[in-house]
């Protein structure tokens, strides 16, 4: 997990003068939380990043926590002086981070798989035991393996726009390890590519985050991509597989009771 803090600093440096600022998506991801959970009133956000997705759920009514371990953390404090009263945001690593409250729900967008699945379940029991009210519940965006080894080999180079903020010109490759069910993410400044950045991501189909899940406080409620429910029965799906057309899904966790 060592290399998290680095990769989404340095990235941040490249986009966050464009990205900082709402868009739909976090706007749909507010409306999400409150349809997933009508009665929510406080959010937690496990790496919040440049706060965006906070700023719209403050937009919508909800106040949020978010902790973010990087230098994104820098560009949520505009955020932050726009909703004083709603927002506040944690500069750590939240494996550590220790909160005195309780949450409605505890949202990760995009990001979840970072490290072992030892990892993966110390954090669910952080989030069980530590921040999520009981009957709470966890909303978590989980990377589906099947499309991200589609994108084997896939290069890209993005052009500098200084007029839309960008102002690098950076080059992509994405790779897969089968072995491990990781997916490799690999970017450079095109002007020194001697100096590459790797996220490296635990890719988890339905069956294996069920499988996560046994021995944790958590069971999994529903999956849903692009707002429409993938249905699972005893481990086998008996809805239409959307799975196949995104390269990751929402998974809702609530505690066992």
């Amino acid at each position: 997990m060592q290399w998290a803090k680095k990769f989404y600093s340095k990235t941040g440096r490249w986009w966050g003068p464009a990205e900082a600022n709402i868009t739909e998506r976090d706007r749909e991801r507010a409306i999400t939380i409150k349809r997933l959970i009508p009665s929510v009133r406080k959010v937690l956000e496990l790496g919040s990043g440049y706060g965006n997705t906070a700023a719209a759920c403050a937009e919508a009514g909800i106040k949020v926590v978010g902790i973010e371990i990087s230098d994104r953390y820098d560009f949520s404090r505009q955020h932050q002086e726009k909703y004083p009263e709603s927002l506040s945001f944690h500069k750590e690593d939240f494996y550590t981070a220790k909160l005195q409250e309780k949450f409605d729900t505890v949202c990760y967008w995009n990001g979840f798989g970072i490290g072992t699945d030892v990892d993966q379940r110390r954090l669910l029991k952080k989030i069980s035991d530590e921040w999520l009210n009981p009957h709470g519940k966890a909303l978590i965006d989980i990377a589906n393996p099947y499309i991200w080894t589609k994108w084997v080999g896939d290069e890209e180079h993005l052009t500098a726009n200084p007029e839309e903020k960008y102002a690098y010109n950076v080059n992509q490759k994405i790779d897969f390890d089968p072995v491990r069910n990781r997916f490799i993410d690999t970017w450079w400044d095109s002007d020194k590519p001697e100096q590459k950045l790797t996220q490296d991501i635990r890719c988890y189909s339905p069956v294996d985050l069920l499988l996560l899940l046994e021995g944790t406080s958590f069971e999994l409620e529903r999956i849903e991509v692009n707002k429409e429910e993938v249905k699972i029965e005893d481990g086998v799906l008996t809805s239409d597989c959307t799975l196949t057309s995104a390269h990751e899904y929402l998974a809702v966790l609530k505690l066992k009771k």
